[in-house]
């Protein structure tokens, strides 16, 4: 089974939060927020404890319903940033019955090959800026990660391959394979940044297609807003969840 962290008592409700490319901690200025929950947070391939493992969106969809099985729960939400939310997007289409709330964030779903080949074309110079420690220091500080959550993204990060990075662009989610996602009838959150790509932007109207979904564009945000733009997100997924 996939390795993954846990937070919070068992007897609460569950989130599962799928992190992005390379960012265990994604969500590391909302565990606080969300500690009446049980949160579980699986480390997706290329990161954390499984950083050595090539990213492949179908068996890791398969390892994470495994994962949700085992829980033992009738139902759980999930929230999920970039790749996260991308197979979020895939495991509520294709399993709504296992949840009861699902938030997207800065979800891509709609493949643009131009852009795909960009990043692909760029990965070796990211995977090469890995290696230098100081400037990963930087980004988890401007992140705001705590000491202990930056020094473990030192030791795994310098880990990544290029093949394994292209990968995360490579097996972008295209919606138009899961028409499922259209009859999906559980409460649904999608927000993207302002500042984010046109892919982005563009995939926050596909996700809007399903009536059950509500879409949101934040202000004055990249794609990083979970933990830069926490305090204007933070009031949004606390109501939701309440609710």
């Amino acid at each position: 089974m996939i390795y993954f962290d846990e937070y919070g008592d068992k007897d609460n409700p569950t989130i599962l939060l799928l992190h992005g490319a390379m960012a265990v901690h994604t969500f590391t200025q909302q565990y606080e927020l969300l500690k009446d929950f049980h949160l579980v947070i699986p480390h997706l391939y290329g990161a954390g404890e499984s950083v050595a493992l090539k990213y492949d969106s179908s068996r890791l969809k398969e390892e994470l319903v495994e994962l949700i099985r085992s829980l033992n729960k009738s139902q759980i939400h999930i929230m999920g940033h970039s790749i996260g939310a991308q197979l979020a997007v895939m495991l509520v289409a294709e399993n709504p019955c296992m949840f009861a709330k699902a938030v997207f964030l800065s979800a891509w779903v709609a493949p643009n090959e131009k852009s795909i080949k960009m990043y692909c074309k760029y990965a070796p110079l990211t995977v090469k800026l890995l290696q230098y420690r100081w400037l990963i220091k930087l980004q988890t500080k401007y992140w705001r990660y705590t000491k202990e959550q930056s020094d473990y993204m030192l030791a795994y990060a310098p880990k990544m391959t290029v093949e394994n990075y292209q990968e995360f662009f490579k097996q972008t989610l295209n919606i138009k394979h899961f028409p499922q996602y259209l009859n999906v009838e559980i409460p649904m959150l999608a927000i993207c940044g302002d500042r984010e790509s046109k892919d982005i932007k563009d995939s926050l109207q596909l996700l809007a297609k399903n009536t059950y979904c509500r879409t949101l564009m934040m202000p004055k945000a990249a794609h990083d807003f979970p933990m830069r733009c926490a305090n204007e997100l933070n009031s949004i997924i606390n109501g939701f969840f309440e609710s």
